[in-house]
């Protein structure tokens, strides 16, 4: 299925890549290939990096990227695009209600199907070779539960594993506290009603703390696909609400938490309870700097080094 509406035909997005490439230097040899697919009624936007791989090299798996609760695929290109060039095939999808992907009409948007989604495109990749989920932000913890869910994964990346299950966390997420304890009242006692109520992200979560440059994250705030997106708070109770697959943090697979260093949005202390309990193997690596989406350098580059170090211990090789 295709669709008229592509992330390369928005001048607005054209001009946030213009300022990440002038601010940090990060530029894009080739755009990812886009295309919508049908899931539960969705029309779902996926930006796919095609793997760099010379001629007699083998594949080597498939990286699905996944955004948090104020982004959308497209936004995480600079940590794409150096996994296709390492011979990873890399997928972003737009979760359901963000980015480009057209939510199903029928019924409210729900973060289990968030998880759901991720775990079905792990399986469909599971065919081609290792899966990786590497989750930004929310997406870290998504990952967890997705990994919990799908036949089969080779590993876990997060930037942050902050639980929104938990109060304090949830607290700490929103602009302002008193926000966070209206939104509390609402899930118990607001109702459908209140459930229906949205909001754009950028009036409830602090998205100008994505990034270090103004100029970058003034044009965030007022990307109508980000910070002016409109998101009803019955999707932020369901994140809150949220049953995981399993009662433990146990995982099938290994874990490493790569932290921005001065992510002021979730700082790495409310990373660490989920962290502690994680059973499975794991490591972490706190990053020099790095805002909440680490494009600073040296974070940039500490975890480019990190994740490929990951992947090339978990990544047994395929040859045709």
């Amino acid at each position: 299925m295709t669709s008229l509406l592509t992330y390369d035909a928005l001048p607005h997005v054209r001009a946030e890549q213009q300022r990440l490439s002038a601010a940090f230097g990060i530029r894009f040899a080739a755009p990812p290939v886009e295309s919508f697919f049908e899931w539960r009624g969705h029309s779902v936007h996926i930006d796919d990096w095609a793997p760099v791989v010379r001629q007699g090299e083998p594949r080597r798996g498939t990286v699905l990227l996944i955004h948090g609760a104020g982004g959308h695929g497209r936004l995480l290109g600079p940590f794409a695009a150096p996994l296709a060039a390492a011979g990873f095939a890399v997928r972003a999808p737009d979760l359901p209600g963000y980015g480009l992907t057209r939510p199903a009409k029928d019924r409210p948007l729900d973060f289990a199907e968030w998880v759901d989604l991720v775990a079905h495109l792990a399986d469909e990749a599971a065919s081609e070779g290792p899966v990786f989920l590497y989750g930004l932000s929310v997406g870290g913890l998504l990952a967890v539960f997705a990994a919990q869910k799908a036949r089969q994964v080779s590993g876990v990346i997060a930037t942050t594993l902050v639980d929104l299950r938990d109060r304090e966390t949830l607290l700490a997420a929103v602009r302002m506290r008193w926000m966070g304890w209206l939104a509390l009242f609402a899930f118990r006692f607001g109702g459908s009603l209140l459930a229906r109520l949205a909001l754009p992200l950028a009036w409830t979560l602090p998205i100008e703390t994505l990034t270090t440059d103004r100029s970058l994250a003034r044009m965030l705030v007022r990307d109508p696909l980000i910070g002016m997106r409109r998101v009803p708070l019955g999707f932020f109770r369901s994140m809150h609400t949220y049953v995981a697959p399993r009662s433990d943090f146990e995982l099938p697979c290994p874990l490493v938490l790569v932290h921005p260093g001065a992510d002021t949005w979730t700082e790495t202390a409310q990373s660490m309870p989920v962290y502690a309990k994680i059973s499975s193997p794991k490591s972490f690596v706190s990053l020099t700097n790095g805002a909440h989406a680490p494009l600073e350098s040296p974070a940039y580059a500490e975890l480019d080094v990190v994740v490929k170090r990951f992947l090339d211990d978990h990544t047994r090789p395929m040859r045709d």
